[in-house]
C-alpha cells in the first residue's frame, strides 16, 4: 500500500489530539479524490494492531466495495461484509456494512457485532438521517468518525447535533498546485434554464419534476451532443441529468450520433451496472449518463470530462459532480461543460469556503480591489443574456434548436469564491456589473456585448488589460440551420420591400415633384 501523504498524517494526529481532549464524535471534511478512504483506513488499522473492533457504514453498493478493498489493502487481512445476501464473518475485527442492511438486523436483533471501538461513517453528510442514527445509537461507548468531501446539508441543519469538532484537510486548490487533484478548464453555453422564476424548491433544492417540466429533455440532449462534438469529441465523459426520462433521452442522442452512450441509475441490476462501469473504465463506452448515482463515492480516474445538465442550488451535490472529474491525469486538464450555470451561481471547486459544524459561513476572504474591479467590470456581466426557450408547444422544439456560443469561465480560485460568497449571502438573482460612483479609482468602462469578452482569461494583477490577441482568438459563431434560414427570411423581406417601394415612386410619384413644363417656359410679360 502507498504511503500515506502529508497531509493525511496531518489529520490523522489532529484527530487523536481531539479524541484525547475528550470530544467523542469528529466530523472529517476532505475534498473528493485527496484519500478519504485511505486516510480511515490507516486509522481501522491502528485500532486492528490493538487487537479493537472497527464498524464502517456506507449507503451505496459501489462505495462498499471500494471501501473493503482499500481496506484489506491497508489491514493485509479479510475484511467482513455486512449486506443482504452475502455471507457474515463477524470473527473479523474489521465490519464493513450497508447501512439499510444493518439497520434492519439490529432491530430485528439479528446480529450481535461485539463491543465496537470505532465506527467510521463514510459520506457523513448522510449522517443525521434516521436509519444512521438507529445504528449509532447501538454504539454509547465508541468512538465516532464521519468523513465527507462536503459537511453541508440542503435542510440547513448542522452538525453539532451528533458531532462535537470539525478536522478540516487541504484545500482543493492546495492539492490541484501539488498535483495530487487534475486542475480544470469550465466551459459554459448560453444557460438552457433562463430563469428560476417559477420553479419550486424542495429539500434546499431545485424540484425535480418543475425542471424536468421547464427543460425539454430532447432541447437538452441536443444541447449535451453539440458540445460535446464541438469541445471534447472522443474523451471519456459522464453525465449527471435532471431526471430518468432526461438521461436516457441525452445517451439515446449520443448513440444517434455514433457516440457510444449507455444510461445507468439505481434501479440498474447490480451486475448490469458493474458491467457498464467495467465498459467505460475499459474505453468501449464514451459517454456515461445517470441521475445523481455517481456523486458520492464513483472513483473512475479515466474521467476526461463532466457534463452539468442538472441545475441545483447545493453545494454539497455541486463539489460532488465537479470532484468526479478531478482524479490526476498526467497534467492533462479536465473539462466541466457547465449547461446549467451551477459554476456561476456557487463557484468552482477551487472556491475558498468555510466549513464548520453549522455548514457554510458567510465569511469568506475579501478580494483585492484590482480583482474585484475586473470581475465587475468584465465578468460579471456574462450572464446577463440568457437562451428563451421558443414559445412552441414541447413537442416542436428540436433538437437543432440547441446551438448556442460557449464561453470560457476563468478558473482563478478569488474568482471563483467571489462566485461562492454571492450564494451564501443571498438569494439567487440575476447577476449584473454593480454601479461605480465616479469617484472610485477605477474608471467604469462602457458596456460590451458578450460576445467581446468570451474565452478571454484573468489578466494578472500586473497587467489588468488583455491584449487584443485574445480578442481576435475566438472563432466565429456558426449558426444553426434554423438560425440561417431566419436571417435569410428576413434579408429576403428587406430586398422585397426596397423592391416595393422603388416600383410604387416609379409609378405614382408625389406631386410636388412634378413639374409644370407651361409655367416654366412662359415668358415673362416684359420680354420683348
Amino acid at each position: 500500500m502507498s504511503e500515506l501523504r502529508d497531509y493525511q498524517k496531518r489529520v490523522i494526529d489532529e484527530i487523536y489530539s481531539t479524541w484525547r481532549q475528550g470530544k467523542r464524535a469528529i466530523l472529517l471534511a476532505m475534498p473528493t479524490g485527496s484519500g478519504k478512504t485511505r486516510t480511515f483506513s490507516e486509522l481501522a488499522k491502528h485500532f486492528c494492531d490493538r487487537h479493537q473492533r472497527v464498524l464502517l457504514l456506507v449507503h451505496r453498493e459501489e462505495l462498499l466495495w471500494q471501501s473493503r478493498n482499500t481496506l484489506e489493502q491497508t489491514l493485509r487481512s479479510p475484511i467482513g461484509i455486512i449486506k443482504a445476501d452475502q455471507p457474515m464473518h463477524l470473527e473479523h475485527l474489521v465490519q464493513c456494512a450497508s447501512v439499510q442492511t444493518l439497520v434492519r438486523r439490529l432491530e430485528k436483533k439479528e446480529i450481535d457485532l461485539g463491543a465496537i471501538s470505532l465506527v467510521i461513517v463514510d459520506e457523513a453528510h448522510l449522517s443525521l438521517a434516521p436509519s444512521y442514527l438507529s445504528i449509532l445509537k447501538n454504539f454509547p461507548e465508541a468512538l465516532i468518525l464521519g468523513v465527507t468531501a462536503t459537511p453541508s446539508r440542503l435542510d440547513g441543519r448542522g452538525f453539532d447535533r451528533l458531532y462535537e469538532a470539525l478536522v478540516v484537510g487541504p484545500s482543493v486548490s492546495e492539492l490541484i498546485w501539488r498535483g495530487f487533484l487534475a486542475d480544470y478548464d469550465v466551459l459554459a453555453p448560453e444557460s438552457f434554464l433562463p430563469t428560476e422564476e417559477g420553479i419550486r424548491i424542495a429539500g434546499g433544492d431545485f424540484n425535480s419534476a418543475d425542471l424536468a417540466e421547464r427543460i425539454d429533455r430532447r432541447y437538452v440532449a441536443g444541447c449535451a451532443v453539440d458540445a460535446y462534438l464541438r469541445h471534447a469529441h472522443q474523451k471519456r465523459c459522464v453525465v449527471f441529468a435532471i431526471n430518468l426520462d432526461h438521461s436516457k433521452a441525452i445517451a439515446e442522442r449520443y448513440r444517434t450520433e455514433g457516440i457510444a452512450a449507455e444510461h445507468i441509475d439505481g434501479e440498474t441490476v447490480p451486475k448490469e451496472r458493474q458491467a457498464i462501469l467495467e465498459r467505460f473504465r475499459g474505453g468501449e463506452t464514451s459517454v456515461l449518463c445517470n441521475v445523481n448515482l455517481f456523486t458520492e463515492g464513483f472513483d473512475v480516474p479515466e474521467i476526461e470530462v463532466i457534463q452539468l445538465c442538472r441545475p441545483t442550488k447545493s453545494v454539497a451535490l455541486h463539489l460532488q459532480m465537479l470532484g468526479r472529474g478531478l482524479r490526476p491525469k498526467n497534467g492533462r486538464k479536465a473539462l466541466v461543460l457547465d449547461h446549467a450555470g451551477n459554476c456561476l451561481r456557487l463557484g468552482g471547486a477551487k472556491a475558498e469556503r468555510n466549513w464548520t459544524l453549522q455548514g457554510l459561513v458567510e465569511e469568506v476572504p475579501e478580494l483585492e480591489p484590482v480583482t474585484e474591479a475586473y470581475i465587475e467590470q468584465q465578468f460579471m456581466a456574462i450572464d446577463k443574456p440568457q437562451i428563451d426557450l421558443p414559445n412552441l408547444p414541447k413537442r416542436r422544439v428540436e433538437i437543432y434548436e440547441t446551438d448556442a456560443d460557449f464561453y470560457s469561465i476563468p478558473t482563478h480560485s478569488e474568482l471563483e469564491t467571489h462566485l461562492a460568497q454571492q450564494a451564501y449571502r443571498q438569494p439567487p438573482q440575476p447577476r449584473i456589473a454593480s454601479r461605480r460612483s465616479p469617484s472610485d479609482s477605477v474608471q467604469k468602462q462602457p458596456p460590451r456585448d458578450r460576445r467581446s469578452i468570451s474565452n478571454r482569461p484573468i489578466a494578472p494583477k500586473g497587467s489588468p488589460n488583455v491584449s487584443s490577441a485574445s480578442r481576435s482568438s475566438r472563432p466565429s459563431r456558426q449558426l444553426s440551420p434554423l438560425q440561417k434560414v431566419s436571417k435569410a427570411a428576413i434579408d429576403l423581406a428587406e430586398m422585397l420591400e426596397g423592391i416595393l417601394i422603388w416600383v410604387w415612386r416609379s409609378w405614382f410619384p408625389p406631386k410636388r415633384n412634378q413639374i409644370d413644363v407651361s409655367k416654366k417656359y412662359k415668358r415673362p410679360p416684359n420680354y420683348r
